[in-house]
């Protein structure tokens, strides 16, 4: 399956993943949860900011997404969705099924996700928890966030987002984090399954910002290949 295509997709996906499956991805706890401001960056329509917010979690959303209204995002999601189902439907044997069991779950996982999110995105009339913005430049001050995730994005679209992309980002995401935070970005592969093939490059120049970088394993399983996650601590 290697050098093949696992899943086709052109620009960059809604994503609309659920707080179960960020606390997979990123084996998350109790302690990281509440320990000063989370950020979800690249959220999409996931209902991990909406999810944290309702268990008390001082967490905030970013993405360009969040330039539409309500409706416009349910509708997009709802046409999304649907995408994204006919298209793993088309190769689901090219996945690994033991954290969702069957497309069904996936795809109602994704669906109640979404649920969620449009939910806690109308009540936010201020637009404080989710907020429109893009990497590599983002609206936040200097030291910020305690923890900062960051999933099926970056590294995933390897072949759309050049290093330079992708190391300007980082540095954007230390810049907003505290002393002491940590920084999760999930998966290390792209939808050919394979590593990013400049992430031991990556790691080196990260490294001589003074932060420690290293590789995590994650239960969290589904690209095949995507075992492991990035962690940036400051």
């Amino acid at each position: 399956m290697k050098n093949k295509e696992l899943y086709a997709q052109q620009g960059v996906a809604m994503t609309c993943r659920s707080f179960e499956e960020y606390e997979s991805m990123f084996m998350l706890d109790e302690t990281m949860l509440t320990t000063g401001k989370i950020l979800d960056i690249a959220a999409g329509a996931s209902s991990f900011t909406a999810e944290c917010i309702s268990r008390g979690y001082d967490a905030t959303a970013c993405d360009p997404l969040y330039k539409l209204s309500d409706d416009q995002i349910y509708e997009f999601g709802k046409q999304q969705l649907s995408i994204a189902s006919e298209k793993l439907n088309s190769k689901k044997d090219a996945f690994n099924w033991n954290y969702y069991k069957d497309i069904e779950t996936h795809d109602d996982i994704r669906e109640h996700s979404l649920e969620k999110f449009i939910d806690s995105y109308r009540s936010d009339f201020d637009k404080e928890a989710y907020m429109n913005a893009m990497l590599p430049n983002l609206p936040f001050e200097d030291d910020t966030f305690s923890s900062i995730v960051c999933n099926h994005f970056l590294f995933l679209y390897q072949e759309q987002f050049d290093y330079s992309f992708h190391l300007a980002a980082i540095k954007e995401m230390i810049r907003i984090t505290k002393k002491d935070g940590i920084i999760l970005l999930y998966p290390l592969v792209g939808f050919k399954d394979e590593l990013y093939p400049q992430l031991d490059v990556l790691q080196e120049e990260l490294a001589e910002l003074g932060v420690d970088v290293s590789i995590r394993s994650t239960e969290f399983r589904f690209l095949p290949s995507a075992d492991s996650m990035l962690a940036i601590r400051k």
